[in-house]
């Protein structure tokens, strides 16, 4: 790697006689780098570093050095013969020299000590222009394209136009472009062409009676340059460090101008009907496309057919090409497509508008290929692509998630020298003997990657086909993460506010009578959509790219449908997967008119407390009878001392409440535990006090099991949190609930006016009790088969026998879904809100295995370190 980096250096660099620009270069930077730490140092007040100069109590700026530095390699570059090394250690003083005047540019510029302040950012803007021009002299750029062979008068006039388009930049505001433009006219051409920015001279000239276009110009600033700008700042600060001082030049701040919203064009209009059908043709032409490319991928004869041919005078459409490669970033497009990407969009219309450059090029060149009827039909069907995409361009508006360029820019980055570097030792490990060179292996690496084809072949290597097939799958999965990465929905979050909190609690207090678990609705990492009126709610939250709701919606019934609306029309804005977990029978049928699918989900045990407490005295009837080893257990754990501490959150002191949430926390069979849809996942909130906390204290008067409840409407409790030292027997569990459900039979405080209690529905009593009904479809046996196996690796038969035990009323939950192919996601996204399924983590090493929560954390909003509701799963009851 070094020999060929030194090959590349004398080829490249001394060879074309660039060595002294190149060590000029090297002087500024490094000049640049020093002084900037030098300063940030002296500013940090550090006692090893020597500060300013400052001889007779006059203090000399850096520029004074870089000017006379300057002048000796400027001067000296003139007068010195002594040689190529005499020239390069001048060239390498006077980029030294150069570093340190720029590096002060803004207090030359302003003739003020702006170097602390917002203005003092031109120095840095200064010494990035001189980095990027001397770069683009160093690689053979020229300006305004270069004169080679002396200057005629074609010449002049490119460089004249050039020099225009160059200008036009500078007055519609685009400094950058414009100069950088000067190097690389393109960059030119394209910024002369597009909007002005707002502010510029040509906005006030040309934008004045032409508000869609001053608008447009606007939106693209706000959009655009603000978070460029941005950008530039943070890195700036970075390197240079942040400014901390006002100038006393320094102007006020402009503010920030008000984008207005403009009616479409007659053009707009004309298009708005083309939308979603263009949409639906680039959706279904990119799905065809993967079918087509699978089969013809799994078809030798014919896959080896089309390579013969397209490696003649054949080509064919857009993205048809045998092989799972084109296969997947079809697929891709396809499936991002659909869920209306902005960047998918920017993607697919890239990659078809290059491939039309291309095949038009090869019409005009190849005069053989115009004779084929076969390349005039792919040429059809990309530019119908082509023109769908471009009609459907406003129906592709939901935006991505903030750093998603950032993110796929830096996967492209470290995943191509990852995978370059590993393609890399592969083909000089597989080569046949002897091994070409590595620079020769880094080359056939580079093109396999980039191509994944051997449409650039090198004739000196040769590896068996298991090497190449290796290459292309580690290129087709760096294209897999950079597309995945820029093409990443929102992760949506939006929290609950304090205002939505209470008017949710208003809602409940009002309509809390129907769902066991709405109380649940008020976890505070839950996001709230409204209806119109504000009578009703959805909680949901976004996991996975799923906008997952949980439960019933909050408050009146006739509003539901309302709200269910908005919400679905909040998922589909940010491209989230709809679906709703743990819905009753009621919910599940407006979710289905709303046009949502529905599966059995689970069934929820709400005990009766006047059946229950009339049945467990008695030894004849039938209830009695099954109720028998719940009674015996029961009166065992009473005789061995142990007792019931029944009280609202509200009359626990906070200390001891600080204690029993440590308790909760040790006795958290796992860390990831949480809980989504049944868990509030907080314990010991103020606002939480008529939550009801039952306690089971052993005979010395500890602690050994706690069950908490919350609120359901005015008349009934519903399970939330579930422990138990992990030392005692589940029986504690059993007896903390008879003892609840006795206490509630008396009609004795806190308890008072309590007639039903839920015990949650964590539990699927239809695959215990049903082993799959006749006439049930592929999809329903399918999801029993699942639920059977989840149920086997979470014991929740177990839970259920122990639910069955109380003799309760069974109620059904269901979980929704919009198309069947998403229906994996939405049960991965569920399994990993309520944590069941949780990213590996490395052991604790020492101390506790987990950590407590502190008693600060008690009020806060519920995080990852703070007691959640998820119940120990070898206790019987909910997850």
């Amino acid at each position: 790697m070094w020999d060929w980096l030194a090959d590349a250096y004398r080829t490249r660099i001394v060879d074309n006689g660039r060595e002294p620009l190149f060590l000029l270069l090297v002087g500024l930077i490094g000049s640049f780098l020093f002084i900037r730490f030098s300063v940030r140092m002296i500013r940090r007040g550090v006692s090893w570093w020597p500060g300013n100069v400052n001889p007779g109590g006059l203090h000399i700026h850096h520029v004074v050095f870089g000017q006379a530095m300057m002048l000796i390699g400027g001067i000296g570059s003139f007068a010195v013969r002594g040689g190529v090394l005499a020239h390069n250690l001048l060239a390498v003083l006077f980029g030294i020299g150069c570093g340190l005047v720029l590096d002060e540019f803004a207090l030359v510029l302003h003739l003020e000590d702006v170097y602390w302040s917002e203005q003092g950012r031109k120095s840095v803007d200064a010494v990035i222009l001189a980095v990027a021009v001397i770069g683009l002299l160093l690689i053979g750029e020229a300006p305004l394209g270069g004169f080679v062979g002396g200057i005629n008068g074609e010449q002049i006039g490119v460089a004249a136009v050039l020099l225009g388009f160059v200008v036009i930049c500078l007055i519609k505001g685009k400094v950058w472009t414009g100069l950088i433009g000067v190097m690389m006219p393109p960059i030119a051409i394209i910024g002369a062409l597009r909007l002005a920015r707002p502010a510029s001279p040509w906005s006030r000239w040309r934008y004045h009676s032409r508000p869609r276009r001053l608008a447009r110009s606007e939106r693209r600033e706000d959009r655009v340059h603000r978070r460029l700008v941005a950008f530039k700042t943070r890195m700036m600060d970075a390197v240079a460090g942040a400014p901390h001082l006002k100038s006393k030049s320094e102007s006020a701040p402009v503010p920030r101008p008000t984008v207005v919203d403009i009616p479409p064009s007659r053009i707009e209009v004309w298009l708005r009907p083309l939308q979603q059908p263009g949409a639906a043709v680039a959706v279904w032409y990119l799905r065809a496309a993967a079918v087509v490319n699978v089969l013809t991928g799994l078809i030798a004869p014919f896959r080896e057919r089309v390579h013969r041919a397209t490696n003649g005078e054949f080509f064919t459409a857009f993205l048809l090409s045998p092989g799972f490669t084109g296969a997947v970033l079809a697929f891709l497009l396809a499936v991002t497509l659909r869920r209306r990407k902005r960047a998918s969009w920017i993607v697919a219309v890239t990659l078809v508008w290059g491939y039309l450059a291309l095949c038009l090029l090869a019409l005009d060149l190849l005069p053989e290929a115009r004779a084929h009827p076969f390349n005039w039909i792919s040429l059809g069907l990309t530019v119908l692509l082509a023109l769908a995409l471009a009609v459907s361009r406003r129906a592709f508006n939901v935006r991505g998630e903030r750093g998603n360029v950032a993110l796929g820019l830096v996967s492209l980055l470290i995943g191509s020298v990852v995978t370059v570097g590993l393609g890399t030792v592969l083909v000089h490990a597989t080569d046949a003997p002897p091994p070409a060179s590595w620079r020769a292996c880094l080359h056939y690496a580079v093109l396999r990657v980039l191509t994944v084809s051997s449409l650039f072949d090198l004739p000196e290597i040769t590896v068996p086909a298991w090497t190449d097939l290796a290459i292309n799958l580690l290129s087709v999965t760096l294209m897999l993460m950079v597309l995945l990465a820029f093409f990443r929905s929102p992760r949506g979050r939006a929290r609950l506010q304090p205002a939505d909190e209470q008017r949710l609690r208003e809602l409940l207090a009002t309509h809390g009578e129907h769902d066991p678990v709405g109380y649940f609705a008020l976890r505070r990492d839950k996001s709230v959509s409204w209806s119109p009126g504000g009578r009703a709610a959805v909680l949901y939250r976004v996991v996975n790219g799923v906008a997952l709701a949980s439960g019933d919606p909050i408050g009146d019934r006739e509003e539901w449908p309302a709200a269910i609306d908005g919400w679905l029309a909040d998922a589909r804005q940010h491209a989230w997967i709809p679906g709703v977990t743990g819905a009753g029978g009621g919910a599940a049928a407006v979710y289905e008119r709303a046009g949502l699918k529905s599966l059995d989900f689970g069934d929820e045990a709400v005990v009766d407390v006047a059946a229950f407490a009339g049945s467990y005295p008695g030894t004849s009837a039938e209830g009695g009878e099954a109720l028998r080893p719940l009674r015996e257990a029961h009166g065992l754990i009473r005789d061995a001392g142990y007792t019931a501490v029944v009280r609202r959150h509200r009359d626990i002191p906070r200390d001891e409440m600080a204690d029993l949430a440590h308790l909760a926390d040790a006795w958290r069979r796992h860390a990831s535990e949480r809980g989504f849809s049944v868990a509030l996942g907080r314990l010991g909130d103020p606002a939480d006090g008529e939550c009801v906390m039952v306690e089971c204290r052993d005979p010395q008067g500890r602690t050994s099991a706690l069950l908490s409840f919350v609120p359901w409407g005015r008349r009934g409790l519903c399970l939330d949190l579930m422990r138990r030292d992990r030392e005692s027997g589940s029986a504690l569990i059993d007896y903390l609930i008879t003892e609840l459900l006795l206490l509630a039979r008396a009609d004795a405080e806190p308890v008072r006016g309590v007639e039903r209690v839920s015990l949650n529905f964590a539990v699927f009593r239809s695959v215990f009790e049903e082993d799959g009904k006749a006439g049930a479809g592929p999809l329903l046996r399918l999801w029993r088969k699942v639920l059977r196996l989840l149920s086997r690796r979470w014991h929740l038969e177990a839970r259920y026998r122990s639910y069955a035990a109380y003799l309760p009323e069974w109620r059904p939950r269901h979980l929704l879904y919009e198309r069947s192919a998403e229906l994996p996601r939405i049960a991965a996204a569920t399994a990993m809100a309520e944590g069941f399924l949780t990213a590996p983590r490395l052991p604790r090493l020492g101390g506790a295995p987990y950590p407590a929560a502190p008693a600060t954390a008690l009020a806060s909003e519920p995080d990852d370190s703070t007691p959640d509701s998820a119940p120990d799963d070898s206790a019987p009851g909910p997850r």
